[in-house]
């Protein structure tokens, strides 16, 4: 198991250059990976589109990172990240989503997402100071759940949150509550 100071030492370094979200957003826009970057601001991936480039988003520390009801058509990789605040509310991850080694800060959603048709989904190593919300997610692929902490829990594996898989979860050493029966707003 991991504990948070080994997760902040597994950043490949403390990124040192400054970038407004719409510097990050021009980046990504453009098809390029977001990579030891400081990120302020509110980066907001277009609510409401089909995202058909990949995302990567590597060794950065962002203030606040907006998905919402994003159709990533491609992959989307989250690797040694501090997300001060995030949302990923109503996502289809057709391309499959990978985070790993991040930290987040505050509560998380993925409510009504999934959808991950061609890849899998996968957290691993990921530290999770808040509540995580998966109401109402279908994951259609493959969902891997290795060696994350959920200081205050999750609905992942929850019987009456409308949480449906396609296939077994692959889920182990995780630490915290996945069952936890309601959305757990702040």
């Amino acid at each position: 198991m991991h504990e948070l100071g080994q997760l902040y030492k597994s950043m490949i370094s403390n990124p040192d250059i400054t970038i407004t979200a719409y510097q990050a957003k021009e980046i990504l826009d453009d098809g390029g990976p977001l990579i030891n970057y400081r990120i302020e601001g509110s980066l907001e991936i277009d609510s409401g589109c089909d995202w058909e480039k990949v995302v990567l988003i590597e060794n950065c520390i962002i203030e606040n990172l907006k998905c919402v009801m994003v159709y990533f058509q491609k992959s989307v990789t989250v690797k040694n990240c501090h997300l001060k605040d995030a949302s990923f509310s109503f996502p289809y991850f057709v391309g499959g989503l990978i985070i790993e080694n991040c930290i987040f800060d505050s509560y998380l959603d993925f409510q009504s997402g999934g959808h991950n048709d061609v890849a899998p989904i996968c957290f691993r190593n990921n530290h999770f100071m808040n509540f995580v919300n998966f109401f109402d997610c279908w994951f259609t692929g493959e969902l891997i759940l290795e060696n994350n902490t959920f200081e205050k829990g999750s609905n992942i594996c929850s019987k009456g949150q409308l949480v449906s898989f396609d296939l077994p979860v692959r889920s182990r050493d995780n630490i915290g509550d996945l069952s936890i029966e309601n959305e757990c707003r702040p």
